[in-house]
Order: structure tokens, then sequence, then C-alpha cells
């Protein structure tokens, strides 16, 4: 861990931005005259930056010429409710470093502290688009992002659920949030009526019963993390995961269940809007579920199959519809902001609670 000292008021500058990046992408960027980069900032409740130096003569294997600078904000309003589990900056740093190695996630050059605590990374800039929904319509990149997520973890499982149902329990038909929905231009009783805690417990035993596999889950499984290399070498993924922050044990079934439901629905992404996208097929899960299986098996020595995943996942989707509506609730109800309600889309996020009643019912949990 390295420290540095920032400026103390407004934004970076290109000399403070150099000082740190020629610590970890050295050779070429430490000779570079700090007017000469070129940085974006990035859109994103933390500050990332894309830097570039320019190209020499002599620019052979001299370190990257582009990289990312990310500075992590610690004031999440979601990483506050499950503070508890999810990993500290530095914590996830060392993910990110450990997971880029594997060859499925960006190189972590290095990590740092600024005086007042902020924790940093400078990581690799890849080549790459965030991934589409017609994407994995591809049968090839489909059964990369299947691959990209059976990685694992030690965290526990059971603290999580004892966290979510006791925050659906404290929005369960609370005035504030129906006053709140209302004023944004939609009524929502339905919804904050509705006794997600007991639905939760439901789908837990259930994937219990069936011995649904517990490992490591992103629980962010929105296809801006997920990044498409746009010239992959021959014999490597073609894609990459990214954005590490909500890491902890959970089932499995979780993170596919939200890929899955994220091809369709993304409620704060101005181009995510529900619109003509198309859901995934039945066919188009199953060859998923083939595809990860094949590479869980592969790193645990388990026996598992496609159809047992399947199961699993029509249960995961349930969960991380709950996911999404939690953190829905809970930024409304913590900013207590029109504004905010002005940038959701929240004839989306009714059809996604329309979504999770149509799946339970047909999975009968209620009848079991």
């Amino acid at each position: 861990m390295v420290p540095v000292a920032l400026p103390r008021h407004g934004p970076l500058t290109k000399t403070a931005i150099k000082d740190i990046v020629q610590m970890f992408a050295t050779n070429n960027f430490r000779i570079a005259d700090p007017e000469t980069l070129t940085v974006k900032r990035l859109a994103g409740e933390n500050q990332n930056y894309a830097i570039e130096r320019p190209m020499t003569e002599d620019d052979v294997e001299l370190g990257p010429s582009k990289v990312i600078l990310k500075l992590h904000s610690e004031h999440d309003k979601i990483i506050e409710v499950f503070k508890d589990l999810v990993p500290s900056k530095l914590e996830e740093a060392q993910i990110c470093h450990d997971y880029g190695q594997s060859g499925l996630g960006a190189k972590v050059y290095g990590f740092f502290q600024t005086k007042d605590g902020t924790f940093g990374r400078v990581d690799e800039f890849l080549d790459a688009r965030n991934l589409a929904p017609e994407d994995v319509e591809d049968e090839s990149i489909r059964a990369d992002v299947a691959r990209g997520k059976t990685q694992l973890e030690e965290n526990p499982v059971q603290s999580y659920y004892d966290v979510i149902t006791r925050e659906f329990k404290r929005y369960h038909k609370m005035d504030k949030l129906k006053k709140l929905f209302y004023e944004g231009g939609i009524r929502m009783d339905d919804l904050i009526d509705y006794d997600f805690a007991s639905k939760i417990r439901r789908v837990t035993d259930k994937l219990e019963s069936i011995e649904g596999k517990k490992g490591w889950c992103i629980h962010d499984a929105a296809f801006m993390n997920v990044m498409v290399k746009n010239s992959p070498k021959k014999g490597e993924s073609k894609i990459v995961l990214i954005d590490f922050e909500f890491v902890f044990r959970n089932y499995r079934a979780f993170d596919i269940g939200e890929h899955f439901m994220q091809k369709v629905f993304n409620w704060v992404d101005e181009d995510g809007k529900m619109a003509s996208r198309r859901p995934y097929t039945e066919e188009e899960k199953k060859h998923f579920c083939e595809k990860y299986v094949e590479q869980w098996n592969r790193e645990t020595g388990d026996l598992d199959t496609g159809e047992q995943v399947f199961r699993e996942s029509e249960l995961g989707y349930l969960l991380a519809i709950t996911w999404d509506i939690h953190n829905m609730l809970c930024y409304v109800e913590q900013d207590d902001s029109k504004e905010l309600l002005s940038h959701l889309d929240l004839l989306a996020f009714s059809k996604l609670f329309e979504d999770f009643v149509i799946q339970y019912k047909k999975l009968g949990l209620d009848t079991q």
C-alpha cells in the first residue's frame, strides 16, 4: 500500500495524476510531461479517470500507454447496509488483483491510500466495450460469460439473508415510500405491501432442499460490468469482469439469475430501459448453465449437471430481483428526493416486481 497526497480542493491535476500513475505504470509514464497526458473523467459514483500518455518511437515493452485511475467512494448507501459483508476497499483491490491474474479481469498495477483515507487503484485500460444484451445471443460470448462467474471465496451466506429480510421488513407497508413514489408519478403500493421477507425465506429453503451450491458472487452482474474485448487473442476469453465492491459468498444461483435478469432490465442506466430487449430464452439459459457447470466442475472437482444449475438459476432469478428492488427502495428512502425518482425507470421497476410475482407463482413455492 503506497501513501499519496492529493490536492485539497477541486479536481485532480495532471501533475497529481502523473505522480500516482508513474509509481505503478513506470517507464514512459515517468518521463512524460504531465501536460501531454490525456485525462478523461468517466461516469460513476467513484472517481474514475482514463489516462493516456503520448506514444514514442521506442514504445516497445515500456509499460502501458493507457491506464485507469480509480478513487473509491466509501459512502455508497447500499454498501453501508451490507458493510459487514462486502470487502473493504483494500480487500477489493486484492480481489481485483488476484482475479486479473486469471485473465478474466483487468490487471491491477498497484493500489494506494490518500492522506484522508481514500483508497485508489491503477488498473489496466481494457481495449473493450460494455456487454450489450444482444451479445449474449452469440453462443461463444455467452459461454465466455458463463465461464467467468465461477471463482470461489469463503464468506457467510445466511448473514446476507438476515440483513436483506430485516430491511424488507422495515420497508414493508412504509407510508413514506408510498408517498415518495406517488410524488414521482407512479403508485408502488402493491410492491411496498408485498411480503418479500417471507418469500425470500421460501426461495432459500427451496435452494437448500435441492442442495443449491454456494460460492463467490459479484452481486452486480450488470452488463456494464462485463467488458467484451475488441481484439481478443486466439484462445483467450472474449470477456473481462470488472467491479468487485459487492463480492461475498452466496448461492451461485444468485449471479446466474441476475445475469439473466440484466439482459432485460436496468433501472439506473438512461440507455438501459426495457424498451425492446429480448429476455433470455430457455434454450439460451440452459446453454449458459451447461458452460457454467463445465467450469465449476473443472475448478471444484464436483460432478454437477447443467440441468441442476438451471433449476438453481430459476430460484436465483428471484433472489436477484429482490436485490435490485431492495437497492431501489434503499436509495429512494434515504435520498427522499423527487430528483432521484425522475432519473429512474419506474415503470420498468414496476415490471420487475411483476416478473417476480409471475416467476414465484410459476415455481409454486407457496404450495410446497
